[in-house]
């Protein structure tokens, strides 16, 4: 029964009501026909008949399938928000998101697959014919040599965090690292660090190298300030420890150190703890993006937060701008601003250090 219900024809309809096929037509399109009382009848009719629209159908006709496909897991509470904001975006404006990617990561015991299936993914979405696609970083990178895939189709891409150049005509958005990255400086040398550490993450994203470039350069312009920075290598967020642990073990060790993320300070709390290193007594951390567990840390983590939600939202709806022909510039770029949320883990040195 349910079958015959799905497979429900304008046809039927047009004979329920009484009407002709292409008055539902119009009815069903959304479009006036000359009486009110015939709108009503065929809207009862295809009521009564559960008819549910062929959007394959409709697709083909209009070369628009309402699909997009989104390349990104659900890595952390960042992303995890930002899938929210995308979300949310493209279901209200009677969209689907398709999402997918080709390798799990995260921290164990996570499944994780070898690279090499970019192509692939990007075929299963354009067999679907979505209408455009939005990438997170790492797949960014890893497409780049795709993108042509997208980009001959005329179709659009928006990239979030990280920023493609420009050749690729590819749309951002993003939070404002450089700001974020300042105000971690501004705040450590306000509260009289002037050792200060920062343990980056990989210069292969653009977000890392803004957050990197704008903490030095704070730092640098500071009377009597010095910064170590110590990168990590790209992979498991766990391989911070390393970075960590040889900063705090450098002689004159820095006093607070900038995390490139949560998920890194993390990483140099647990290095403080092995070096006898008490937090915020010994040393101040900073972290960037203010994650759902930064507050139930101990002590709880100072962090820049990133509108993480707000972005996946602006990012859909950069999307949908592009592919309805409303934005027409290439290239957009787009930031939103953030904000520090000061917690324990960062406090005013005392006369000793």
């Amino acid at each position: 029964m349910n079958r015959l219900h799905f497979q429900v024809s304008q046809k039927s309809i047009a004979e329920q009501a009484g009407v002709s096929q292409s008055t539902v037509s119009l009815v069903l399109s959304g479009r006036r026909v000359n009486s009110d009382e015939t709108s009503q009848r065929v809207l009862e009719a295809a009521e009564r008949l559960r008819y549910r629209p062929n959007l394959l159908v409709r697709g083909i006709q209009t070369g628009k399938t309402r699909m997009i496909g989104v390349m990104m897991p659900p890595f952390d509470f960042y992303w995890s928000e930002v899938l929210y904001g995308i979300h949310d975006v493209l279901t209200a404006a009677d969209h689907v998101p398709i999402t997918l990617w080709t390798v799990h990561i995260g921290a164990k015991p996570r499944r994780r697959e070898g690279p090499g299936e970019e192509l692939q993914q990007i075929h299963r979405l354009l067999d679907r014919r979505v209408d455009g696609v939005i990438l997170w970083p790492p797949f960014a990178e890893l497409f780049r040599e795709h993108i042509h895939e997208f980009s001959s189709r005329n179709l659009p891409v928006v990239t979030i965090d990280h920023q493609l150049p420009a050749e690729y005509n590819a749309d951002y958005v993003g939070s404002d690292e450089a700001e974020g990255g300042r105000m971690v400086a501004e705040h450590l040398y306000a509260q009289g660090h002037r050792r200060m550490g920062h343990v980056a993450a990989a210069s292969v994203a653009s977000w890392a190298l803004a957050r990197r470039s704008a903490f030095e350069n704070a730092v640098r312009e500071m009377p009597g300030a010095s910064c170590v920075t110590m990168e990590v290598p790209p992979g498991e967020t766990g391989l911070a420890i390393e970075p960590a642990r040889a900063m705090l073990s450098l002689p004159d060790r820095p006093t607070a150190i900038f995390a490139a993320s949560d998920l890194y300070a993390k990483q140099v709390y647990q290095a403080a703890k092995e070096l006898n290193l008490k937090i915020p007594d010994d040393l101040n951390v900073v972290g960037f993006s203010d994650d759902d567990f930064a507050c139930e840390m101990s002590p709880p983590l100072t962090s820049v937060r990133q509108p993480a939600y707000q972005i996946g939202r602006r990012a859909a709806e950069v999307l949908l701008g592009r592919s309805m022909g409303r934005i027409r510039d290439r290239g957009r770029h787009e930031e939103l601003p953030v904000s520090l949320i000061v917690r324990e883990s960062s406090q005013r040195m005392g006369p000793q250090h």
